[in-house]
């Protein structure tokens, strides 16, 4: 069969620059500018393709992101084995926005995993005609189109969403993890992070209970526990570990059901969150269960929870070094999960000023303070001036 040339594109991602990513290059495409490594004609082809993808105003996207298979040029045909690694590699990069994410901040960067939709598009040298192909519960369907008279919009849940942004030091680390781990090892790494995405879509139609199992699974899977609460929050306690640690005791939010005070309040958040995953996963819309945090609350804390312990793992293993803001966020969750963190603060002085923004920025100076009491304790006492 003569191959065709085949477009891989994520038309709603407006990649901010070139990211490699395991054996895939994301180029970003601006609408106005050529394409490199493709001539003229080739590269009108190309904006022929994706003028069908137009935003919320009916027009064509302005930026979206290319891959590249590494090795191939921009419009190689690609095996299936190929494709596939293609989409394990987009995984980790979604991820990767994912994990870079600003919380109660709408001007820091922001993404969803449907950002990352990736699609595949063979195309003749004159592309007036296409096929799409569909989903089927027991196959696929294939429907011929006119690339002129076709249009697919991006999903509302994506549009509001600009530049996308990756953390390029994670997404190495991870690609580092992905070529040296065993299989095993690998596939639970990679059945975490792809639970994870799919819980991050951002869209109304997905129900918060498929949500929270997805994120219950990520945890468990990440962290190679039981399936059980008890576990999985033990093990997660020990792998995020702020310093100093936030116990029971000291918390501002109470339960009867802890019944030691000694345990860090990360434990017990990670405890109800996993337990009442087991209603969700057994067929029940809401949960019988007492519950310190709303389902919000919930969602948000393993929302941030989850990243920060792909980090703690990758520096366990040696594959990453932990920046300011890492250790900030580490040492600022517990303070977190034990604040009313939705609403604003009482005297809130901005738009980007929240509970978790100060909590952070209070973690970040007590760090610097804690260097400054080291350098000035490491200092030799000055010489006392004698007297002659």
């Amino acid at each position: 069969m003569k191959q065709m040339p085949l477009l891989q594109f994520m038309p709603w991602c407006a990649i901010d620059k070139s990211y490699s990513a395991g054996d895939v290059t994301i180029i970003p495409y601006d609408i106005e500018n050529a394409i490199a490594g493709l001539d003229e004609p080739t590269s009108y082809q190309v904006r022929t393709l994706l003028a069908s993808y137009r935003d919320l105003e009916g027009q064509p996207v302005r930026e979206a992101a290319l891959v590249q298979f590494q090795g191939r040029s921009l419009l190689a045909d690609l095996t299936d084995d190929e494709m596939e690694v293609t989409r394990e590699c987009i995984g980790i990069a979604c991820f990767c926005g994912l994990a870079k994410r600003e919380y109660f901040n709408q001007l820091g960067p922001y993404s969803n995993a449907d950002c990352f939709i990736l699609y595949g598009q063979k195309f003749s040298k004159d592309p007036k005609f296409f096929g799409i192909t569909t989903r089927r519960r027991e196959g696929r369907n294939l429907d011929g189109r006119f690339i002129d008279r076709t249009v697919f919009s991006i999903p509302v849940h994506v549009s509001p969403i600009g530049s996308v942004s990756l953390d390029a030091t994670l997404l190495d680390s991870l690609v580092a993890i992905r070529d040296q781990a065993s299989d095993d090892v690998w596939i639970r790494w990679q059945n975490a992070i792809s639970c994870f995405n799919q819980a991050n879509t951002d869209n109304d139609a997905i129900r918060y209970q498929v949500e929270w199992v997805l994120l219950s699974s990520a945890f468990e899977h990440i962290l190679e526990a039981k399936p059980d609460y008890s576990d999985v929050a033990q093990k997660f306690a020990e792998a995020v570990v702020p310093h100093p640690a936030l116990l029971v005791r000291n918390a501002k939010r109470r339960s009867d059901r802890w019944s030691d005070p000694d345990k860090p309040l990360r434990y017990e958040w990670m405890k109800e969150f996993y337990r009442i995953r087991g209603d969700f996963a057994h067929g029940r819309l809401t949960t019988r269960q007492p519950a310190v945090w709303n389902p919000l609350e919930h969602l948000v804390l393993a929302s941030i929870a989850f990243p920060l312990l792909v980090r703690c793992l990758l520096k366990e293993k040696g594959a990453y070094e932990f920046t300011g803001n890492d250790l900030a966020q580490v040492s600022a969750f517990e303070k977190l999960a034990d604040e009313q963190f939705l609403n604003p603060p009482a005297d809130q002085k901005g738009s980007i000023d929240s509970v978790w923004h100060r909590l952070r920025r209070e973690a970040k100076f007590e760090m610097i303070r804690q260097k400054v009491i080291a350098k000035l304790n490491a200092m030799d006492p000055s010489d006392e001036d004698s007297e002659d």
